[in-house]
């Protein structure tokens, strides 16, 4: 976990495609090296989800968690 999560700060987060959801504002989903949360964005793509930035109140849960 530790070498695969250097690995993701050198070369970037791997989107696990499999595993991607809605959450009512966003696609999300988790690294599948590292397992760092995802979004994706229109200007950035997919990137690291930020709590402070991304952190709003018409996100849902994720499907398992409803």
């Amino acid at each position: 976990m530790m070498f695969d999560s250097m690995v993701c700060r050198i070369s970037d987060h791997r989107v696990n495609r499999r595993r991607v959801w809605h959450d009512g504002v966003h696609f999300r989903t988790k690294c599948t090296r590292c397992d760092t949360p995802l979004i994706r964005d229109l200007q950035d793509g997919w990137r690291r989800f930020d709590e402070e930035r991304d952190l709003v109140f018409e996100r849902q849960p994720h499907p398992r968690n409803a």
